[in-house]
């Protein structure tokens, strides 16, 4: 091959590559959240990112979160975790209704642990709650802080963690 052609060929490779290179994730993606969640000390936060593996029809797989801690004030402890584990999907009736609960196992080692939530309702709308100790989507102020919202399919971040 004539080095102008392969030149050439080597450009639109890389052309190819390049936007589809990294363009999604890896697998098949059951859900992808993100929230602020607060912390227990004044004026922090924790941000989440929880990705569930799998096809949409899955009922487990693995899970990869990212959580940051966000203090506002000026402070050396913000730190970072990449928690990994395991999800169940189950349905659940409640009150008449049906919803998906998404318990996540493994979080016992990660970062702020005591804080991270492992039991979820996922809502109609998508969104990600709290289950309370009796199954039912935690709705109230301090349930609804502790809330992820789905991010959409076709954005930049889907899949990625």
């Amino acid at each position: 091959m004539p080095t102008g052609n392969r030149r050439i060929a080597i450009l639109c490779a890389g052309l190819m590559i390049g936007p589809f290179g990294c363009a999604g994730p890896t697998g098949p993606i059951f859900g992808d959240w993100y929230g602020y969640q607060p912390l227990p000390g004044p004026q922090a936060q924790l941000a989440v990112e929880l990705v569930l593996h799998g096809p949409p029809t899955a009922r487990l797989g693995a899970f990869r979160m990212h959580v940051q801690t966000m203090w506002m004030v000026a402070n050396p402890q913000n730190q970072s975790d990449y928690p990994t584990g395991t999800w169940t999907m189950r349905p659940v009736t409640i009150d008449g209704r049906t919803y998906r609960r998404i318990d996540l196992s493994g979080l016992d080692t990660a970062m702020h642990h005591a804080t991270l939530i492992a039991h979820y309702i996922e809502l109609p709308n998508g969104t990600l709650v709290p289950a309370t100790a009796d199954g039912k989507p935690d709705l109230s102020p301090g349930g609804l802080a502790f809330r992820l919202v789905p991010r959409p399919r076709g954005s930049f971040g889907y899949g990625r963690v």
